[in-house]
């Protein structure tokens, strides 16, 4: 009977034992899921958030004009319109976009001397409703600054060592003009645009735009000495055309 008692007695307590091991196991686990938790959700904290970044081309049509000053008496005050397009690449994000390229204009039939302008430019932009929270809008107006490097053929006969100071009154062909001259023109850009946003799902991004900018004169340069002098005011550019590419 005392044997009895003492085994039941044994099993008893060993169960207690078990029971109270597994409680405590239990706890244990409980405690280790909740540290680790907050240390998986302070690393989230710390990690940074993805960033949106457009990588494409630009392709565009632009309408350069400005007045010419010039030594040239045919050049003087003439005002000087262009039609061309520009090719190019752009980077950008969330906030605004880096842009470059590369253009070739020639010069309306309303002005009366044929003139040929290659550019190349690089300008930086920056969203303005989106500087102090990113919020996406179909129409984002931005602000653009940047720099441009024109190159400049002048063609005609209005030179007095070509043709007795004559000057013709009609805008000939650049084919049939005789090339007199050649004027570099580095200038520093500013300008505001808006961009209709498209994007798709395939990640990809479609961006059709409408920019104005205007240009400050910063350097000059000439072929000959009959061009030396001959510098750009007031110039301003009209741009339409469309960014796309893919989004990482």
């Amino acid at each position: 009977m005392v044997v009895m008692v003492f085994i039941l007695f044994t099993v008893l307590t060993l169960k207690s034992c078990i029971v109270r091991a597994q409680s405590s196991h239990s706890a244990s686990d409980v405690s280790i899921s909740i540290r680790v938790k907050a240390w998986e959700d302070s690393v989230k904290k710390l990690k940074p958030k993805k960033t949106t970044v457009y990588l494409g081309g630009e392709i565009s049509l632009a309408f350069p004009q400005y007045s010419l000053k010039s030594r040239i008496g045919a050049l003087q005050g003439l005002r000087v319109n262009y039609i061309g397009t520009n090719l190019g690449g752009v980077m950008g994000n969330a906030i605004g976009k880096l842009k470059a390229n590369v253009g070739l204009y020639y010069s309306e039939p309303s002005v009366p001397y044929a003139m040929e302008m290659f550019q190349g430019a690089i300008a930086g932009t920056l969203y303005i409703l989106r500087i102090k929270k990113v919020k996406h809008h179909s129409f984002e107006p931005y602000v653009m600054l940047g720099l441009a490097h024109q190159q400049t053929k002048f063609y005609g006969n209005y030179l007095p060592h070509i043709d007795n100071g004559v000057v013709p009154p009609t805008n000939y062909s650049v084919s049939e003009q005789p090339l007199i001259g050649k004027a570099g023109f580095i200038q520093m850009n500013t300008g505001v645009g808006v961009e209709y946003q498209l994007e798709s799902c395939n990640a990809t991004f479609i961006h059709l735009f409408a920019e104005i900018g205007y240009g400050v004169l910063i350097s000059s340069n000439a072929s000959n000495a009959s061009f030396s002098g001959t510098r750009l005011s007031n110039p301003t550019t009209l741009s339409l055309g469309i960014h796309f590419g893919i989004v990482k």
